[in-house]
């Protein structure tokens, strides 16, 4: 399932604003507990905006639940090393604990740093990955709500749904062992299947995404939000937002070809498409 709103100014993310249909497929709710996973890798600043998930975006995910009856919300990320704090204030994230009485929580802050449990993947079903070690504050919730952002990337292309859960994992740069692209492909494929049935739904931050890079890229309107009850439906989706061929992207075809799927059924309004600049540095 996929749906798009079009929307082209953060000010105006109200619930009011919403058709009740974009949000069809979110698991119920109600006496549940949350865990809302926005992309919080680094502090914004002047000269990068649009690398990390706005907070009025992750607000407006947070008044959806709380309207539908959510027991306990809990938003959390790790982000760059020794930059928590710094992130969440400049961003805007710490206001949210006093505003709506959630948890915001920096899964490898403190003594949460060694709060993590090796899960695995059935013998013989991965690539690359057999497991990995996953943020207790994550796994004790209901379910995921995930809150990525639009963006290209320099070594998978692209960045979306997927890529933006290895924040709940220890140690999230085993993916990518000696910059390798190719087993980075190889283990968002299998991280996509360890994960799948963790996260029940995903909304995009797309209002403004990024070009040439994923941190300290150029900011470039998308004007959407995105909402799919798949992470793989709406990377899919994302990629063809940004003008990029799904099958250019290695873990996409991956999946793809392990589910049987098709790209052409995910469809994307042809005023949606873009033409977002790839990374310099992309091979």
């Amino acid at each position: 399932m996929i749906s798009f709103h079009r929307e082209s100014d953060y000010n105006n993310l109200h619930l009011d604003n919403i058709p009740q249909e974009f949000w069809k497929y979110v698991p119920d709710c109600k006496g549940k507990k949350v865990f809302v996973k926005p992309n919080l890798v680094c502090p914004p600043t002047a000269w990068d905006i649009a690398s990390t998930t706005r907070v009025e975006v992750t607000s407006l995910v947070i008044e959806y639940l709380m309207s539908n009856g959510a027991n306990d919300i809990v938003v959390g990320d790790c982000g760059f090393k020794d930059q928590w704090e710094h992130t969440i204030k400049i961003s805007g994230y710490d206001k949210l604990p006093k505003r709506y009485g959630v948890q915001l929580v920096g899964l490898q802050e403190g003594s949460r740093f060694h709060d993590f449990t090796l899960h695995r993947l059935p013998e013989g079903s991965y690539m690359s990955l057999f497991g990995a070690k996953l943020s207790h504050t994550m796994l004790g919730c209901d379910f995921v709500i995930n809150v990525p952002k639009l963006k290209v990337h320099n070594m998978a292309l692209v960045t979306g749904a997927i890529k933006n859960m290895m924040g709940t994992m220890a140690q999230k740069g085993s993916m990518h062992p000696r910059g390798s692209s190719d087993i980075l492909h190889k283990r968002l494929r299998d991280f996509y299947f360890l994960m799948r049935d963790r996260v029940g739904a995903c909304i995009m931050d797309g209002i403004v995404g990024s070009e040439y890079a994923e941190q300290c890229g150029i900011p470039k309107p998308a004007n959407v939000l995105i909402f799919s009850d798949d992470m793989w439906t709406m990377d899919v989706a994302a990629t063809k937002i940004l003008g990029i061929s799904p099958e250019s992207v290695g873990y996409l075809k991956y999946i793809k070809d392990t589910e049987k799927s098709s790209f052409d059924d995910i469809e994307v309004p042809e005023d949606l498409v873009l033409s977002f600049e790839r990374p310099v540095s992309y091979k």
